[in-house]
């Protein structure tokens, strides 16, 4: 009995299953080479610039870090216009959000932060209390 006819078919089916996955490697190498060139389409609707969305009288917090435990660097007042939107998202970072309780858990995931620039001043703050405006 010769096991050499179940090795050489070994061998062929090892060999087609390389080639099967050199194949797919380059496919995946050339679409990513080619998806580097196109251009990216933002899905973001925020604007270019904010205002403050808040009654007379009210202040918007501005913090170092997207979350309500960061330091506070700054505040706006309520209808300040001409704020710099430098990008948003929703969320909160995942080791304050590891550490958190449930129920800060649901609200945090909700909120959405801004990082924002005003007059020199740079932070985040929380996207609710802002709106669209025009640049000055």
């Amino acid at each position: 009995m010769s096991y050499f006819p179940d090795s050489v078919a070994t061998m062929k089916a090892t060999k087609a299953v390389k080639s099967v996955l050199h194949v797919g490697v380059m496919a995946t190498v050339m679409s990513l080479a080619v998806s580097s060139f196109a251009p990216v389409a933002q899905a973001n609707d925020d604007p270019d610039y904010f205002r403050v969305k808040m009654d007379p009288g009210g202040t918007l917090n501005v913090r170092k870090d997207p979350s309500l435990k960061a330091k506070k660097v700054g505040a706006l007042q309520a209808e300040t216009n001409g704020i710099v939107n430098l990008g948003c998202h929703i969320g909160m970072p995942y080791l304050e959000w590891r550490t958190s309780t449930t129920a800060i858990r649901k609200v945090e995931t909700r909120r959405k932060w801004c990082n924002i620039e005003y007059n020199g001043m740079t932070g985040w703050t929380a996207g609710q209390y802002l709106e669209a405006d025009l640049p000055e």
